[in-house]
């Protein structure tokens, strides 16, 4: 090599090598600005079991379906080995006996509470903001963790157990991928609803063998799908590998900050949209992406209809509120049947 082309070659490296460095302390100066790391992990010694319904169908299907799958061995009972559970109803007035009623005469051993909406003065927020918020006091005021617990839900074995081990100590909140589920197929089926969530790998294959037409249509690969509604979707042989742009916090480690940030707002929708970018802005987001470790569905009723979108084939992303550097769509899941 003649000396000029050394030299080249050495004055190239240079300005390549300090370009690299300069590049690594913008971007690590950048990330400190908008990355902080605010956990806090102090070991939370209550599980407050979030349950906002009402209505004589959503209490039904509470009862009927979501606190069986509570009660199945490896959840509750096997959280309540270490930490004390507290089952917290939030309801409208006209359903608070209703609820009181079929608690006492229920098998549910732990304890619960009953709020209802005219404990509430704020009315310049919707209902289940103001729940919210009173469950993210309740929890931070007593070291608490959250589980949250609609009445549309069925938690597979083991998953509620999980869910805790990975967030305690570690000052994390843990957002789910999930599928829904219809209801009516599962009934048209003759599926055993109550005692289904006790067989993981079943319970994933009754799952995917009765889509909700908002997962059915959720297929990726076909040229008219739902995939900007926010999920998409790929059979692979053993299971379904999937995209979830708004996985949806289910186990929450709160902090004054998660108070703050639904107390400034009036709209619940925002906690699969919104809440989940600042989870992950401080470092207080982990994402379960195999239904090995958790797995749950949403039970949905057939007249709730997907939204159809042409010549999407392919799309994987979300049309709608854009998630923080969209850090969602880089993450695959995988519910896996066999």
């Amino acid at each position: 090599m003649s000396l000029f082309l050394k030299i080249k070659v050495s004055v190239i490296y240079k300005i390549r090598f300090r370009y690299g460095k300069l590049s690594f302390a913008f971007w690590d100066l950048i990330t400190k600005i908008i990355i902080t790391n605010k956990r806090d992990m102090t070991k939370r010694n209550i599980l407050f079991v979030w349950v906002p319904v009402w209505g004589e169908k959503h209490i039904n299907w509470f009862f009927n379906y979501t606190l069986s799958s509570l009660l199945t061995a490896n959840n509750l009972p096997q959280v309540a080995e270490n930490i004390k559970i507290i089952i917290c109803f939030y309801t409208k007035d006209m359903d608070k006996s209703s609820i009181d009623k079929r608690m006492t005469s229920s098998l549910c051993p732990y304890e619960y509470s009953i709020t209802t909406e005219s404990f509430f003065q704020d009315k310049a927020r919707d209902m289940m903001s103001n729940y919210m918020i009173h469950i993210l006091d309740r929890s931070i005021n007593n070291n608490g963790l959250i589980l949250i617990c609609q009445p549309d839900l069925l938690f597979s074995d083991g998953s509620i157990n999980n869910l805790v081990e990975l967030s305690n100590f570690k000052g994390v909140s843990i957002s789910v991928p999930h599928p829904r589920v219809s209801i009516e197929s599962l009934i048209k089926n003759n599926v055993d609803i109550k005692n289904l969530t006790r067989k993981k790998l079943e319970f994933v294959s009754v799952a995917l063998q009765n889509k909700h037409d908002a997962l059915f249509y959720a297929d990726e690969t076909a040229e008219n799908n739902s995939t900007n509604m926010g999920v998409s979707t790929r059979k692979i042989s053993n299971g379904e590998v999937v995209i979830h742009n708004l996985p949806a916090v289910y186990l929450c480690n709160p902090i004054h900050d998660d108070l703050i940030f639904f107390k400034r707002r009036c709209t619940f929708n925002i906690i699969d949209k919104t809440w989940t970018h600042m989870l992950f802005r401080q470092s207080r987001l982990k994402i379960v992406t195999s239904s090995d470790v958790v797995f749950l569905i949403e039970l949905t009723e057939d007249k709730i209809k997907a939204k159809i979108k042409t010549n999407s084939a392919y799309n994987d992303f979300y049309t709608g509120y854009r998630p923080f550097v969209e850090f969602t769509n880089g993450v695959i899941s995988f519910w896996r049947t066999k």
